[in-house]
């Protein structure tokens, strides 16, 4: 179905859709946001601190990015996956870098295997975060002031688990370990400082700490105010192993040593998450910069700029198939229609 074509949906589902949203958005609110927000769920014992308004001296700013895609065919699901590094020099792009693209389950016959989405997930998420700190390597070898990552330094639970344990999957974790590894490692002899930009931090780190229930950036948008970020100083993860339950997980955070500080930027927006890897300047410098590029939406310009380079949408994937199928109709399947019904996309499938 193309951009277009319009969908009429039965007036009475989207009426009865209406009143279950409306209801559950009252309990939402008044169960939930109001526990979080009680003087007793709040940490107000962690210091907080506010960024300096001195203009830091980063001049040559490397960003990375990575962007996926499921595609459902009749044989199965895919993954799309991609990356792109930006330099910039004040705030101008001078160089991109851009990662061989990656098709997941590399080998076709494991198709069968991933019976629904969430499965293919599993693959394809280990996969994108890898190419992301790979590229993030290539940028760190071509010398920038600073580096930053469009998403964690601190490896989430989620990416270490295995679903399916297909090959490809368990190659997926070995490529993403060792990836993280080797940045970090790598950033440790390079005069480069690196830090992770979180836009979804949904992470419970301080809550688990605290005893709270919720997540830290909710909690937090009752206490910072624009331009005041939290804890000062910045939580050392590798001090609190419980905060991890993978043995994998937290055996990489254990090597790699990350901290981290909720950071807000705008008033309209709640605090994001800031990771920090190798540092040669002090932390504050780093956040003084993030918040000094700050857009009206709340997010460094230098990631948005990452962002719509590498964003990989359903119109743009539709584009490339129909482009792709096309050419294989012509050079493939003139005699043998039925060569045609694996690659077909599944119904409703794109």
């Amino acid at each position: 179905m193309s951009e277009e074509e319009e969908v009429y949906t039965y007036s009475e589902v989207i009426a009865r859709i209406r009143d279950k949203l409306k209801g559950y958005f009252r309990l939402l609110a008044g169960q939930v946001v109001g526990e979080l927000f009680s003087g007793e769920a709040l940490p107000v014992d962690l210091l907080k601190s506010r960024v300096s308004w001195e203009p830091p001296g980063f001049h040559r700013v490397g960003v990375v990015d990575g962007g996926s895609y499921i595609v459902s065919l009749n044989i199965g699901y895919i993954g799309i996956i991609a990356s792109i590094g930006v330099i910039l020099e004040d705030n101008r792009v001078v160089e991109r870098i851009v990662a061989d693209p990656v098709i997941v389950p590399h080998d076709p016959s494991e198709l069968s295997y991933y019976e629904s989405a969430n499965l293919i997930h599993s693959v394809v998420d280990k996969v994108r975060e890898a190419l992301v700190f790979e590229n993030a390597t290539h940028i760190l070898e071509r010398g920038v002031d600073l580096l930053v990552v469009d998403g964690p330094l601190i490896p989430y639970g989620a990416i270490a688990k295995k679903l399916v344990g297909t090959r490809s999957e368990l190659e997926a974790w070995k490529r993403y370990h060792e990836a993280v590894i080797n940045l970090h490692r790598r950033s440790r002899g390079a005069d480069t400082n690196i830090v992770g930009f979180v836009k979804r931090p949904r992470s419970r780190y301080i809550a688990l700490i605290k005893g709270v229930r919720g997540f830290d950036h909710v909690i937090l948008s009752r206490i910072l105010e624009p331009g005041e970020y939290l804890p000062e100083p910045p939580l050392e993860l590798g001090n609190h192993p419980g905060l991890f339950h993978d043995r994998d997980v937290a055996g990489l955070v254990a090597e790699i040593k990350p901290k981290t500080v909720y950071l807000r930027l705008t008033s309209s927006s709640p605090p994001y998450r800031v990771d920090f890897g190798s540092l040669v300047v002090d932390y504050k410098s780093i956040l003084s910069y993030l918040y000094n590029n700050r857009t009206r939406e709340g997010i460094p310009y230098i990631v948005i700029k990452a962002d719509e380079e590498t964003k990989i949408t359903r119109k743009l994937v539709r584009e490339l198939y129909e482009d792709i199928l096309h050419d294989y109709i012509v050079e493939y399947v003139k005699d043998n229609p039925n060569l045609l019904i694996p690659l077909l996309p599944e119904y409703g499938g794109l």
